[in-house]
């Protein structure tokens, strides 16, 4: 096949920087080192200068900017705690050696802004007062065939900055506090846990049966059993099956797989931090999960006062525990459990604006606390009286068995967590799975299937359980003031695709999927 020129600027820009690769390999060096000697980061020098003032130092970091003037050259160099610049000299830095891998002065042209590179040398100041590394050595650990986006117009697009999240923390770092907070959030949901008793025992995410909610599973086959498998929908049911096999204080932090829809709170797969405490029940987990909220925020954010959709909220407070009956009551004037039927029930539906019609009283409470209630439900609230109807996993409260002993945790008009005391009568739960099972459901996101495994296992015995089970990405949207789900989501779900730019440059002809 006949050679093809660069067809476009980036192209163009491309085959450059391929050809100065080739000419560092000419010179008798790598653009791609395995390893650097690096010994210390920006950040530190940086944050006490006096202690670092005239020490040799090693760093290494992306290049985010490149001028030379005559026998002077400036970079300022990017790592992971911060920026700092570099001064190289014609007269002090290093000539260029193969042996060495370094890069003299006079090979500086072969440089461009986005290298990967490192420099060595000491700590001092500019006749201006920027603290530098004032470099004796420099060498290339990765030449970027690609330029950066500009900073200020390169990354504006919502859906470029999604697929290329890599990208935009680069030439915006300060993004990357949200994913690092979230990894703090990780880091001490596991220290809570663990000081209250806890274990981390992993579960399946590949399940033969996906149970512990309602939703619609991702379906996978697996060879090498010649059988169907799910992605998890809930690893509820597993860590139930710890707590019978002995183990009275369990969780995980797991993914969780829904083939549903996309939205500013929803994604398709999302991070869950689950627990199941034995010989409690659903108040026990009440108190935890307030006291879990308020040690993230003060471990890992250091306040309890944050500002969440305009809103102050302080995790400080005690969190009021209120029925979902009375809050519909309060809110619409209607008193649902004084309605006899399911006609009643929809008629007042109706008459507060809920067109939804439900197939019970019960659930039609709880589509009217769902769109007249929940969305002002700002401060952290503590929602129980779930009707038995929607909680097929849970115990029925011995006052009265039309509601489950199960609480909902609501912040900022958003559902954070869904919690209640573990239904361990075999023969109940399968009667409550029966009537619920419609094969014909399959395919709706509301279909339980029968797992007669799991209720073997109740029938050997599991002692009086509750569990909770907050969302991670949600709790980080809560700390961190994200709008949108996928702003605490580093890789989230995108259909793929690939740029016409992009096809020329690797050969691709036929659009295919991902055009």
């Amino acid at each position: 096949m006949e050679d093809q020129k660069p067809t476009t600027p980036l192209a163009a820009l491309r085959e450059v920087r391929i050809q100065k690769a080739a000419s560092l390999r000419a010179l008798g060096l790598n653009p791609y080192p395995a390893t650097s000697r690096r010994t210390t980061y920006a950040g530190p020098i940086l944050a006490d200068y006096a202690d670092w003032e005239g020490k040799p130092v090693t760093v290494s970091g992306r290049l985010l900017s490149w001028r030379r003037m005559g026998g002077l050259a400036f970079g300022h160099v990017l790592d992971q705690t911060g920026t700092i610049q570099l001064v190289l000299r014609r007269n002090s830095l290093a000539p260029t050696d193969a042996a060495a891998g370094t890069l003299g002065y006079e090979d500086l042209g072969l440089l461009d802004m986005g290298d990967i590179v490192e420099a060595s040398g000491v700590v001092g100041k500019t006749k201006t007062g920027e603290t530098s590394i004032l470099a004796d050595s420099f060498r290339i650990l990765t030449k970027s065939l690609r330029p950066l986006p500009e900073k200020w117009s390169g990354m504006k697009d919502r859906e470029l900055i999604l697929r290329k999240r890599y990208l935009d923390t680069t030439i915006n770092p300060e993004k990357k506090k949200t994913f690092e907070a979230v990894a703090g959030m990780l880091h001490q949901i596991r220290v809570f846990l663990q000081g209250r008793g806890f274990i981390e025992i992993p579960t399946p995410i590949l399940q033969p049966q996906y149970g512990g909610g309602t939703a619609k599973p991702f379906l996978t086959h697996v060879n090498a059993l010649s059988c169907d498998m799910y992605l998890s929908i809930s690893h509820e049911l597993y860590l139930k099956r710890l707590i019978a096999a002995g183990f009275d204080k369990v969780y995980t932090i797991g993914r969780y797989f829904r083939n549903e829809g996309i939205d500013r709170s929803h994604h398709p797969e999302f991070q869950m931090v689950e627990t199941m405490t034995a010989y409690e029940n659903y108040e026990y987990n009440m108190q935890l999960i307030e006291d879990l909220f308020r040690h993230i925020a003060e471990q890992v954010f250091g306040r309890t006062v944050f500002t969440v959709r305009g809103h102050e909220i302080d995790f400080a407070r005690p969190w009021p525990r209120l029925r979902m009956a009375d809050l519909v009551r309060e809110k619409t004037g209607v008193d649902f459990l004084s309605l006899a039927t399911p006609d009643d029930a929809n008629t007042a539906l109706a008459g507060i604006g809920v067109h939804d019609p439900q197939p019970s009283v019960g659930e039609a409470l709880v589509a009217a606390f769902e769109e007249k209630v929940a969305p002002q439900l700002i401060q952290p609230t503590l929602v129980f009286g779930h009707p038995m109807e929607i909680s097929p996993l849970a115990k029925p409260m011995d006052s009265d068995p039309r509601f489950a002993e199960r609480f909902e945790i609501f912040i900022a008009g958003m559902e954070c967590g869904d919690n209640w005391s573990e239904q361990n009568d075999p023969v109940q739960l399968l009667e409550r799975w029966r009537a619920a099972y419609r094969p014909e459901d399959r395919d709706s996101g509301e279909f339980h299937p029968l797992d007669f495994d799991f209720v073997e296992m109740l029938e050997h015995g599991m002692p009086p359980t509750t569990g909770i089970g907050p969302g991670i990405e949600r709790m980080a949207m809560i700390f961190t003031g994200a709008e949108d789900i996928y702003d605490v989501i580093f890789f989230p779900l995108m259909k793929p695709h690939l740029s016409m730019v992009n096809r020329r440059i690797y050969g691709v002809e036929e659009p295919g999927e991902t055009e």
